[in-house]
């Protein structure tokens, strides 16, 4: 009887660690490696401090006439300040994502409001109507973007035969410098010089 007391008193004292991880979290590399097998190429996901991934999709392009047509595959990964309980989906919702909407969710979704959204596009893009800075010393766009729902950050940049685009809803902490220092990770971890 006294073990179980012990063992529960210390698993009391561990379990309020639990609740927010100190860690920055990030994409499961398992869940990572899935889509970049459906791609066909590789994808970095960088951890973004005091945020969690919501979810992780992939968006192929559309069928007309029964045919999917020539177009880019969109990896796209959310990322949120308030990540919630999974949300439940039927198999015949994840059905109806992938025959008629043409997604597939290989994480999540989660309950939260998307702070970062990423895409990884399988061919080149560029942003309408951008300005360009050099972040890492790559060239990248950006522009920003006031709205009803509050004001977006869009920054953009090409690498290999990739193009990343990344939206910040800036509000609660979320800054212009967060955002390049976020898309500063990604383009470290890109060329593979990690996070310094």
């Amino acid at each position: 009887m006294r073990r179980l007391w012990l063992f529960s008193l210390t698993l009391l004292l561990f379990l309020p660690g639990c609740e927010e991880p100190e860690v920055e979290v990030t994409l499961p590399k398992e869940v990572e490696k899935r889509m970049e097998e459906q791609l066909h190429v590789d994808i970095v996901v960088p951890p973004a401090e005091k945020l969690a991934v919501k979810y992780a999709e992939i968006r192929y392009p559309p069928i007309v006439n029964q045919q999917q047509i020539a177009g880019p595959s969109v990896a796209v990964i959310v990322y949120t300040d308030e990540k919630g309980e999974l949300l439940p989906l039927t198999d015949e919702q994840r059905a109806v994502m992938r025959n008629r909407q043409q997604r597939e969710l290989f994480y999540g979704e989660y309950a939260g409001r998307p702070v970062i959204i990423m895409e990884i596009h399988t061919m080149k893009n560029f942003l309408a109507d951008a300005q360009s800075q050099l972040i890492e010393g790559m060239a990248v766009e950006y522009g920003q973007k006031e709205t009803d729902s509050g004001t977006y950050a869009f920054y953009s940049f090409n690498y290999d035969d990739t193009a990343y685009t990344t939206t910040f809803l800036l509000q609660n902490g979320m800054t212009t410098e967060a955002a390049v220092d976020f898309n500063r990770k990604l383009i470290r971890l890109l060329k593979g010089q990690g996070e310094s």
